[in-house]
């Protein structure tokens, strides 16, 4: 889309928004009042940002603009991240104080330098209220060395969670918990290479529970930052000592004469627990994938269950447990329009489909260029269409708010 189109249609949300009630008190928020600042306050979309990052930890300015909730672009998207972090001083960007966000900088494993969103202190409380549970503000940040291996990780939480969120489902409404602070600890000793004994703790980079299909994952990314069979008996960091590790704790015995595992101890309802290697390349898929093969064997298949995946195979193997949006929808009486979407061809579900699929290639197109440039390489021009398309979204943003009026008036 042109420059000035997208401008456009910026600005016709923002006019949308104050015509439907956005920027009213259920938008500027009566509970989450802000010292500071022009006594700015929080937003209901600020508090559901805030909210995710208390869910996942860290995201991407890319993640969020994939997520097509808070912003159409990166540029948009920023600006709303540097206004709850505190910074700037311009009508674009409004400040909030105290802060809500931080970022962490780093440099990728190309040269690239890139950014981490995460929450600050107070940004952790926020959040704790909207989800309604208290949430543990970590001790420390995740070190350059492993920004990219979260990338990776919340690139799996992305895929997972946005076809709820586009459908309009509150976090809270989630039909899985998706769980990165807490620590899984294997609560047993057992002998290191100079007969002592030590206590073991494997702290997965992610729990995914499933309560609707009871199933429980365990998930580690692997991007290449160790080797995957140990060089030595202290290399912890291996694959196959991953494998290892797990598998104590989900088939070895704290309770020999109840026939207990320690898994079994901490999670006494019993749900079935996987150990999912989630890989960016097919390269390395199959190599950890072999790894894994040869542990099973080396067990009589009778260890924990184990695979490697690609990302891509990995959210279509989580999804399987997940009933889809539209179900959730039902059940939980969160519908994102007034009336079914059955009940006429073009609603409000459509409009949210089809806005976020121009806002997806839109930001895709801005990547692909981005990359281009940097290579130094001709750029790929926006299709002409684009401006008809922006049109045609901002008089259907405008239905759809008449829709709405035409409802709550009825």
């Amino acid at each position: 889309m042109e420059r000035g189109s997208e401008e456009e249609w910026e600005a016709g949300k923002a006019k949308a928004a104050a015509r439907s009630g956005e920027g009213g008190p259920a938008e500027r928020g009566t509970n989450a009042a802000a010292p500071g600042a022009a006594g700015r306050r929080l937003g209901a979309k600020d508090r559901e940002l805030i909210s995710l990052l208390g869910v996942c930890r860290y995201l991407t300015v890319g993640q969020l603009v994939r997520l097509g909730r808070w912003a159409a672009t990166v540029k948009a998207m920023q600006y709303r991240l540097r206004g709850l972090s505190g910074e700037g001083t311009t009508y674009k960007v409004r400040p909030f104080n105290p802060p809500m966000l931080r970022q962490l900088v780093f440099r990728a494993f190309d040269g690239e330098l890139q950014q981490l969103w995460t929450l600050t202190t107070a940004g952790y409380a926020v959040a704790g209220a909207e989800l309604g549970r208290p949430l543990r503000v970590p001790r420390t940040d995740v070190g350059a060395a492993f920004a990219e291996h979260f990338v990776l990780l919340t690139d799996l939480f992305v895929d997972l969670v946005r076809p709820y969120l586009q459908a309009g489902i509150a976090l809270g409404g989630l039909p899985f918990r998706w769980d990165v602070v807490e620590q899984v600890e294997l609560p047993w000793r057992e002998g290191g290479v100079s007969g002592e004994k030590r206590t073991r703790v494997v702290r997965p980079d992610a729990v995914v529970e499933m309560p609707a299909a009871h199933r429980r994952f365990f998930i580690e990314c692997e991007t290449g930052s160790h080797t995957l069979v140990p060089r030595s008996p202290e290399k912890h960091q291996a694959t196959l000592r991953k494998l290892e590790r797990y598998d104590d704790y989900v088939c070895g015995l704290a309770d020999a004469s109840a026939g207990l595992s320690h898994y079994h101890l901490a999670h006494p309802e019993g749900w079935p627990c996987e150990l999912l290697f989630v890989v960016p390349t097919g390269s390395r898929q199959q190599s950890t994938a072999s790894v894994v093969g040869a542990f099973r064997a080396s067990r009589n298949a009778r260890c924990v269950a184990a695979q490697a995946l690609a990302l891509p195979e990995a959210t279509a193997y989580l999804r399987q447990f997940l009933r889809p949006p539209a179900a959730e929808t039902s059940s939980t009486g969160s519908r994102v329009a007034s009336r079914p979407a059955s009940s006429r061809f073009y609603g409000e579900v459509d409009h949210r489909a089809v806005k976020t699929f121009v806002l997806e290639m839109s930001a895709a197109l801005q990547e692909a260029n981005a990359a281009l440039r940097r290579c130094q390489l001709p750029l790929v021009s926006e299709p002409p269409s684009g401006v008809g398309m922006v049109a045609f979204l901002r008089r259907a943003q405008a239905e759809m708010l008449r829709r709405r009026e035409s409802a709550s008036n009825a």
